[in-house]
């Protein structure tokens, strides 16, 4: 799996070649971390690509074993991941903010560690 880095802003890197892209399980890594950061519905060429966090996961009154169960889902159907070792998903309701941890192992048999602040 070959896919192109993001830089620290979470942009597209350009201009430097090779070194643009990153491979194995370092960027299945990042596929998953894109794949969470999706809304549903946000990209028209694949409405149906993406977590429905807003017809799902911030609906009120808040369900988080639904929450908890789109975003496992994303994760396993992510291409590369071969299994969903851990996953925790901690709300601070103070800011409203929530964050994802994961540990997933890759088709490489590599451990990476996944950490998606939305």
């Amino acid at each position: 799996m070959l896919v192109r880095k993001l830089s620290e802003t979470d942009d597209m890197t350009y201009g430097q070649g090779r070194s643009n892209f990153i491979a194995q399980a370092p960027a299945v890594a990042q596929s998953v971390y894109t794949r969470l950061r999706l809304l549903r519905g946000e990209w028209f060429l694949d409405t149906d690509a993406g977590v429905p966090y807003l017809q799902d996961v911030t609906i009120k009154p808040a369900n988080l074993s639904l929450a908890e169960s789109a975003i496992k889902q994303a994760i396993i159907a992510t291409t590369g991941v071969k299994e969903l070792r851990t996953f925790q998903l901690l709300f601070d309701p103070a800011t409203r903010r929530a964050t994802v941890q994961a540990t997933v192992t890759t088709d490489y048999d590599d451990v990476q560690n996944i950490t998606v602040k939305l």
